[in-house]
């Protein structure tokens, strides 16, 4: 290269200094991103877009998150996440331009291979919640979910953005109660001392308030009453829940109307008892009405690792 050819180009370098070099890099790593999100992107069973929002769980599907949890040992919260992001809670069950199918969108082959029949009905049918449910607890379960939660819903769906939106939603889920503007603890003060009673998954299904005789014992929910007794009171909450609450001395009647927050009568001995079922079958209480004490909380945030790299 002559030297006036070597001076001009000197002349330009040195003109477009650092600012041409940061330049060049910026390039280069938005050329890296666009190959990353092709790859990570080229398996995915549903086309991710990260719409999903914070909103509160059909509560008919809360038992079965936790029993299919409790069964795979997979955080419960995690497949609520994925059934928010892959079928809005089984609002949208169109098949995906992947193939994918079900109420928590499963690629037929893999759905061969993972599916079961948790309802015992003889079918194992993807558009069935409890074994649409059960299923990818199963294959969360051989994923490794336990070990490292991120990687595991990678395997589920080959998105890194998914990954973090279904772990952002799974937090929250476990953390902050999306029903408790509509609930309230069943006396108003939060600071009595409680327990659980009998548990599952971890998280009490009873739970003991170990508050002062005499104490008012309040609605946690809008609801109708259905029983009442010496010692309980059982409200009926629509949608096949029903809340008992017992160790108090009644003040409403059978078929009365209360809503949140009203009295229910007042505490007979030195505990109260609160417990929630769904069509018969006891919920953890917790999930719904959240004390301000945290050592009673539902079970820890899954631990969360390094991203997963995109794999080809």
């Amino acid at each position: 290269m002559k030297r006036p050819t070597k001076r001009i180009i000197g002349w330009v370098i040195a003109a477009v200094g650092g600012w041409g070099v940061a330049i060049v890099i910026l390039l280069f790593l938005l050329l890296l991103v666009t190959l990353g999100v092709v790859i990570s992107s080229r398996d995915n069973a549903l086309p991710f877009s990260s719409t999903a929002s914070v909103e509160p769980i059909p509560p008919q599907l809360v038992p079965l998150y936790h029993a299919a949890g409790a069964k795979y040992h997979v955080p419960w919260a995690i497949l609520a996440g994925i059934n928010k992001v892959e079928t809005d809670f089984g609002r949208d069950l169109s098949v995906s331009s992947a193939g994918a199918i079900g109420f928590m969108q499963f690629e037929p082959s893999t759905w061969a291979q993972y599916g079961v029949d948790a309802d015992g009905d003889g079918k194992i049918d993807p558009y069935d919640p409890v074994d649409a449910i059960f299923s990818a607890a199963h294959y969360l379960s051989v994923s490794g979910v336990k070990k490292n939660p991120m990687q595991a819903v990678f395997q589920y769906n080959h998105s890194t953005d998914y990954v973090r939106e279904v772990l952002r939603l799974a937090e929250i889920y476990q953390t902050w109660n999306p029903l408790s503007s509509a609930w309230v603890w069943p006396v108003a003060d939060t600071g009595d001392r409680i327990s659980g009673v009998g548990h599952s998954n971890s998280e009490p299904l009873n739970v003991i308030i170990h508050c002062p005789a005499g104490v008012t014992v309040q609605a946690v929910h809008n609801g109708t009453v259905t029983s009442v007794t010496g010692m309980s009171v059982t409200l009926d909450l629509g949608n096949g829940l029903t809340v008992i609450e017992q160790g108090l001395r009644p003040t409403v009647s059978s078929a009365q109307v209360v809503h949140v927050g009203e009295p229910l009568g007042m505490a007979a001995t030195r505990g109260v008892t609160a417990s929630i079922e769904e069509q018969g079958a006891p919920l953890p209480l917790l999930w719904f009405v959240s004390p301000s004490q945290p050592n009673l909380a539902p079970t820890p945030p899954p631990m969360m690792t390094p991203t997963p790299a995109n794999t080809p």
